[in-house]
């Protein structure tokens, strides 16, 4: 019997026999994600639906072997006018896509030059900037206890209004992602040298947020939002070593009750709302505390970890191609209908490679027998699993599994 992995493969497979010859219309894409599952099964997203693909980026995409005149580059660290201008493709796309939160600004920029569908340049500058994030969101109760500055002064006057409630802070550079500058304050951290994070931010300011830490599980919802309608694609649980740890494994579907996923993704669809998204793909990250849920962050575009590409699609045994309904929607207008629960679980794991051969330890994570597929996570010292389970209820336990046959 096929793996499910298998199964969804093959079907992307065969949709990518689709002629998207030079005279299919032009999805423009804004770069591409690390891994090649991620970028690969970008690339196949537009085959799939017969779109022609032009991929400007502001780092090397000579990778992807697309021909060159379907290649574009781009500085970001010029005006947006011209990276717009040198981004853009001869011929008007259909649709333009991002997978980053640095390129949302410019792909809504682009939309809207173009006149086609996307989530606007108001939106794209709030979901950039977590200072304004959390101004749309406050209305809402979706914020922990928060202070924004730019100044070490100011800095240092959140800390002191925040600490008063005894409870961890947490520092975070406005216009960044992926947990770039991210730090615990605590009574031993150096102020000056916290502010120093504000480098990573994206624009060149010194803008920054201090909040309250949120306790919890932790947690991001996929999904696609149309003029107001949000639909939810799925809702992932991600698995921590410490606080501001990045995750070692999402799963999907989440392992919360019922009644808690409806929370999250309340939670989710009134932050897209809140942050006035018109059309297009974002993720939600939150925490799950004892008093419900608390927003981390919201992105303009579907996210990675695998999620969107593999996961999702393994759940749902290929009938939700979370790339593939974003483009339909930015090149047709049309929003997939309510979607059930997934049927299967699907997680992806990372494993340290310790010293090994990556060959040794991809072999190592295929022998197991919920793993259909594992290869080198670019950029990081680890490898990555795919993990697959007939019912999701089995997931979790499969992933412990899997980590431990596979000693650190």
């Amino acid at each position: 019997m096929r793996s499910v992995f298998d199964q969804v493969t093959s079907a992307v497979a065969h949709f990518t026999t689709v002629p998207s010859g030079p005279d299919a219309p032009t999805v423009l894409y804004l770069g591409l994600r690390r891994s090649p599952l991620e970028w690969q099964a970008e690339l196949d997203a537009a085959t799939a639906l017969g779109l022609r693909v032009h991929v400007s980026s502001d780092s090397d995409v000579s990778h992807t072997g697309l021909p060159a005149e379907q290649q574009g580059s781009f500085d970001r660290t010029t005006p947006l006018a011209d990276q717009a201008a040198r981004a853009a493709p001869d011929e008007a796309p259909a649709a333009v896509a991002c997978w980053g939160d640095r390129h949302v600004g410019l792909t809504a920029r682009l939309a809207e030059d173009f006149g086609v569908r996307g989530i606007g340049t108001a939106a794209a500058a709030v979901s950039t900037d977590k200072v304004a994030q959390r101004l749309a969101m406050e209305p809402y109760g979706l914020n922990p206890a928060w202070r924004s500055g730019t100044t070490p002064d100011a800095l240092r006057a959140a800390v002191e209004t925040l600490g008063a409630s005894g409870k961890p802070l947490v520092f975070k550079p406005a216009h960044c992602s992926g947990g770039r500058g991210i730090a615990l304050i605590t009574a031993d951290s150096d102020l000056d040298d916290v502010f120093k994070l504000t480098a990573e931010n994206y624009t060149g300011t010194t803008d920054f947020l201090v909040e309250e830490y949120a306790d919890g599980s932790e947690h991001s919802v996929s999904g696609l939002v149309a003029d107001g309608t949000v639909r939810i694609l799925g809702v992932t649980d991600k698995y921590l070593e410490g606080p501001l740890s990045a995750s070692w494994a999402t799963t999907v579907p989440s392992a919360r009750t019922d009644a808690q996923v409806a929370q999250l993704k309340r939670a989710a669809e009134r932050a897209v709302l809140a942050v006035g998204l018109r059309t297009g793909g974002f993720h939600v990250d939150l925490r799950f505390t004892a008093e419900g849920p608390v927003v981390l962050e919201i992105g303009g575009r579907l996210g990675g970890d695998l999620i969107n590409s593999h996961l999702i699609p393994l759940g749902r045994q290929g009938a939700v191609r979370p790339y593939e309904a974003l483009l339909t929607l930015l090149t047709t207008g049309e929003l997939s209908g309510e979607l059930a629960e997934p049927t299967r679980g699907a997680a992806m794991v990372l494993l340290p490679k310790a010293g090994r051969p990556v060959t040794e330890l991809v072999g190592t994570a295929l022998a197991h027998p919920r793993v259909t597929l594992a290869a080198d996570w670019p950029g990081t010292d680890t490898v990555v699993a795919v993990v697959v389970t007939e019912d999701p209820a089995e997931l979790p336990a499969a992933v412990a599994d899997v980590r431990k046959r596979i000693p650190s």
